[in-house]
């Protein structure tokens, strides 16, 4: 089942991307990710292939031109048990050996709105989409790794452990992964060097976002394990 519908009274399309989309996929996530190394940002190609692996978990949002104006690329997983880095969770931007068929999680690896669209409520509906996925799918929920890309701005202030203890503990905000968290993500920790971006001091925050209460999570040296009431 593909999703197909108007949002936000009318004024924009949400959809299953498609191959003719890739070009315009690729130029928003250049626009959204300027300081993100070159070798982490997706490309039409990459896009391409993420499409013909699992359709059902790549989205678009389009304005009434049908120009897109915001994205999110996901693929099928099980829940991980340890850290990674950006370039191990998506095989090389691929995807490829990265989605599981039989996977009960989807891990929502991109999110890009133009700068132009910000502010209007696309990533919220973007975020409600995968649940609904997940629903239809009937996955246990979301797993993301939020960009602390808000960290540029206080770099010269702060390390990068403590901007993150700072919003953990909600004394800051974050464009990113504040946003993430008021759509429903729980948090489980930071990775550090999860990629090459020094406006997110190379970190990122690992979250979930399950369907059920059921589904928690406890840690046991160093490594993350899922736990069921």
């Amino acid at each position: 089942m593909l999703i197909n519908k108007t949002i936000l009274n009318g004024e924009f399309t949400f959809r299953n991307a498609e191959i003719q989309d890739v070009a315009q996929m690729e130029y928003v996530q250049s626009q959204c990710y300027p300081t993100l190394s070159e070798r982490e940002i997706f490309k039409k190609h990459h896009f391409e292939n993420h499409i013909k692996l699992f359709q059902q978990g790549q989205f678009i949002i389009e304005n009434q031109e049908k120009i897109i104006v915001a994205t999110t690329s996901t693929f099928l997983c099980h829940f991980p048990t340890h850290d990674h880095t950006f370039l191990e969770a998506t095989d090389h931007l691929w995807l490829t050996k990265s989605h599981k068929k039989d996977g009960d999680w989807m891990y929502g690896v991109d999110m890009g709105v133009l700068p132009a669209y910000r502010g209007k409520g696309l990533s919220k509906e973007l975020y409600k989409a995968r649940q609904e996925m997940c629903k239809i799918l009937g996955l246990k929920g979301q797993i993301t790794v939020g960009m602390t890309i808000g960290y540029g701005k206080l770099k010269n202030q702060l390390s990068i452990e403590a901007y993150c203890e700072k919003l953990k503990n909600d004394e800051l905000t974050d464009p990113t992964v504040s946003a993430q968290k008021k759509a429903g993500f729980i948090w489980i920790r930071p990775i550090f060097n999860y990629l090459t971006d020094p406006e997110a001091g190379n970190a990122s925050i690992l979250m979930y976002y399950p369907l059920s209460d059921k589904h928690k999570f406890n840690f046991q040296n160093g490594n993350i394990h899922l736990i069921s009431n």
